[in-house]
């Protein structure tokens, strides 16, 4: 059992460590409505409305809420249904953190959004939220209240989701690893 616990370890830090950060820095156009946006091996889309809200882009870095950086803008002003992240090859993905906050205009010091149907707070300023989704195909960040602006998202730290095949050869070397070193100390 000890053995067992051991290697699941093992293989989840494995996986942990795999992980890569989005900042949108490197990402162009800047300031150009669209759907999909995709960089990092993520893909960010929305049912746009260009001309007026909902609207998603990858803004310059100028917004006072922000840490100077590009970063991924979306106005539904309670219009739209949010964003949705897929990764951009298909399958599972591990969802650890990103770093969010609401409009700098927003007359109120706080927004409730929900992220896969679950409720968190934005503030103003830029904050990371710890949100650990294991195993998800798609993570929907839904739309601000009607009239309140906008969110910004960056640094967002996601891995991908090893294949079951992946686990068992991972798991199945590890094993055999322990196994040849405990037959070394018994020698």
């Amino acid at each position: 059992m000890k053995l067992a616990l051991t290697v699941l370890t093992l293989a989840l830090l494995v996986t942990a460590a795999g992980a890569t950060t989005v900042d949108f820095d490197s990402f162009t156009p800047l300031d150009t409505c669209m759907s999909p946006i995709s960089t990092g091996g993520l893909s960010f889309s929305a049912t746009l409305n260009c001309g007026a809200s909902p609207y998603l882009y990858v803004w310059d870095g100028s917004s006072p809420n922000g840490n100077g950086t590009p970063a991924l803008i979306y106005a539904g002003f309670g219009n739209g249904s949010g964003v949705t992240v897929t990764q951009t090859s298909g399958g599972a993905f591990n969802l650890y953190s990103v770093d969010m906050t609401i409009s700098w205009y927003d007359a109120n010091p706080s927004e409730v959004i929900t992220v896969n149907g679950n409720p968190i707070t934005l503030i103003q300023g830029l904050q990371t939220y710890n949100l650990n989704l294991l195993g998800v195909t798609s993570v929907t960040f839904s739309d601000v209240p009607s009239g309140s602006g906008y969110w910004l998202m960056d640094n967002v730290v996601y891995s991908p989701t090893p294949e079951p095949g992946t686990m068992v050869l991972l798991g199945s070397g590890l094993l055999a690893g322990i196994g040849v070193v405990r037959r070394k100390m018994n020698l």
